[in-house]
């Protein structure tokens, strides 16, 4: 063959290899975009700046032909690349020089592969010159003034150019596994979990249906904490007036979130506040003053009226803390002189609680009273509560899908208790903490230091134990001397976890006691821990009545 038959013949395979990245200028000379293919992201590196990416933009390659290739001489070439430095681009056309040139064979491919070689791990943008040979082969316009922008242009093209692979791709959604082109999903841009738009369309309704917007819709995907962008959701959702929605929202909680903001009482509009002691707020749009504490017209008094009923609400506060102190006080004498009357070897029961847990307790003790009092049974299998509103006797456990008879009872069971329960809400804890302050002593013991709930000790050791100060909190000592601290002691346990000595309310017959602070597992009886139903079959029942 001919040189000019094998150059017709190298031309025709380069095209087919290279298809749009290849173009002739004429019969001798074409152009040649080659791209790096890596198999794997590599590291691009900027002083100390460093990002990874996997895509490059391609190298152009100029191939002149002459009358002695291939015979004798390879053909000429021009190497240009824009993000190669001058030396690099020189160094690089040294490499070709040195290519082992077979006489009568063609060589331009096995150029372009040697070229694919030149990036491997880390490609460093250089940013400063070393000495070069003036090459006129090597051309770009490559200055240090403009690494920075080079840098950055690597950056956004890589991204692009992984879109561009993703959209012209098939994917398979993470929602709902179904494959469908690239070009139908939306791929986040913080995370890059992508999903159909369809499913994508119904998390996002369903996230702003419950109040989720902002920074807190995040991506469905597990353990994801990244939030969607705007511009995603407007995309996926394609709805303005949802989306006019959300702005306002997520706009709403970000001036909420301020604490230099309030909202004007006449426009509901954001009003930027003074500092902290000017309680001053002028409305923008509408011109009103108010005050920013109790949102009335504003007042020029010194102390705002919200403000001095907080002071008002504290000093009442503080009164009623002094009045029980001193009913504790004379009770305690009372009851002292009645204690030493009795026979040192008597044995009782007592607790500690907390003054500031009173009401707390107080509270959960007559829930399970109603719980107790109301038509409300157990399964006989799972010794879940069932309440029974209607319908006949045959009942069907949820839980445990265990079929039984509802018992019918005569009449309800009451106890000390239970007349409490017929008062308003907002006076039945107050009626049962004015009687349990008749009877209970006051004393300033940490809850910590004092025995365990149902030890049994003489009492002539249990009034001999030294009190200790509590800055925390004073503490009520109930026993069951009285008929109101007993129905507590039969009620409630301590956790006998020595770390947690939460007290626990027992709201059904059910002995299986599990602490509502640190969840340990005990024995409302013996204060045992449990570890299984094993207990309850060799050592304690497992239900008992209250």
């Amino acid at each position: 063959m001919t040189n000019n038959e094998k150059q017709a013949d190298e031309i025709l395979v380069l095209q087919s290899i290279f298809d749009q990245k290849f173009r002739l200028m004429n019969e001798n000379q074409y152009e040649i975009l080659i791209e790096f293919d890596l198999s794997t992201s590599f590291t691009i590196r900027l002083d100390d700046k460093i990002s990874t990416i996997q895509y490059l933009p391609p190298l152009s390659l100029i191939i002149n032909y002459h009358d002695e290739y291939p015979s004798d001489d390879p053909p000429s070439f021009i190497l240009s690349c824009f993000y190669f430095s001058k030396i690099d681009l020189e160094k690089l056309c040294q490499k070709i020089d040195n290519f082992s040139f077979i006489p009568g064979e063609v060589c331009v491919y096995d150029w372009i592969e040697l070229i694919k070689q030149e990036i491997t791990n880390e490609f460093i943008i250089r940013t400063s010159f070393e000495e070069q040979q003036n090459d006129p082969r090597a051309l770009n316009g490559y200055t240090i003034e403009n690494t920075k922008k080079i840098f950055q242009y690597l950056i956004d093209y890589n991204q692009k150019h992984q879109e561009d692979v993703f959209r012209n791709r098939f994917q398979s959604c993470s929602i709902c596994t179904d494959i469908i082109p690239g070009v139908d999903c939306i791929r986040l841009h913080r995370c890059g979990h992508f999903y159909c738009r369809t499913c994508l369309n119904h998390y996002i309704r369903m996230t702003l249906e419950n109040g989720k917007f902002g920074e807190n819709l995040l991506c469905p995907q597990d353990h994801c904490k990244q939030a969607l962008l705007p511009t995603e959701i407007k995309q996926t959702i394609q709805n303005e007036k949802l989306y006019e929605r959300y702005e306002r929202l997520t706009l709403q909680h970000g001036l909420e979130s301020m604490k230099d903001i309030v909202w004007c009482p006449r426009c509901q509009s954001p009003v930027i506040s003074g500092p902290e002691d000017d309680n001053l707020a002028i409305c923008d749009q509408c011109h009103y003053t108010f005050c920013k504490k109790c949102y009335e017209t504003y007042h020029f008094q010194k102390i705002c009226p919200k403000d001095y009923l907080i002071e008002q609400m504290k000093l009442l506060k503080q009164k009623e803390r002094e009045v029980v102190l001193a009913q504790f006080n004379k009770t305690k004498g009372q009851k002292k002189t009645l204690n030493e009357q009795r026979i040192a070897t008597q044995r009782y029961r007592h607790i500690f609680i907390k003054l500031s847990e009173q009401n707390t307790l107080l509270q959960e003790i007559l829930t399970a009273e109603r719980i107790n009092t109301d038509d409300i049974q157990f399964c006989p299998e799972c010794h879940i509560p069932i309440e029974k509103n209607g319908g006949c006797s045959h009942m069907h456990c949820t839980r445990c899908n265990f079929d039984f008879t509802w018992q019918t009872t005569q009449e309800r069971t009451k106890t000390f208790i239970t007349p409490y329960l017929e008062h308003n809400d907002s006076t039945k804890i107050e009626s049962m903490k004015e009687e349990l302050n008749k009877v209970a002593y006051l004393v300033d013991t940490p809850i910590e230091e004092k025995p365990k709930q149902h030890e049994e000790i003489p009492s002539d050791q249990a009034h001999k134990q030294e009190q200790q100060e509590n800055d925390n909190d004073l503490s009520i000592l109930i026993d069951d001397e009285s008929t109101i601290g007993s129905v507590i002691l039969n009620r409630v346990t301590t956790c006998p976890n020595k770390a947690c000595r939460k007290i626990n309310v027992k709201i059904t017959s059910d002995n299986w006691m599990i602490c509502s602070a640190c969840m340990k597992q005990f024995c409302f009886l013996c204060g045992s821990g449990v570890n299984g139903i094993k207990h309850f079959e060799k050592k304690c029942l497992r239900v008992t009545p209250i």
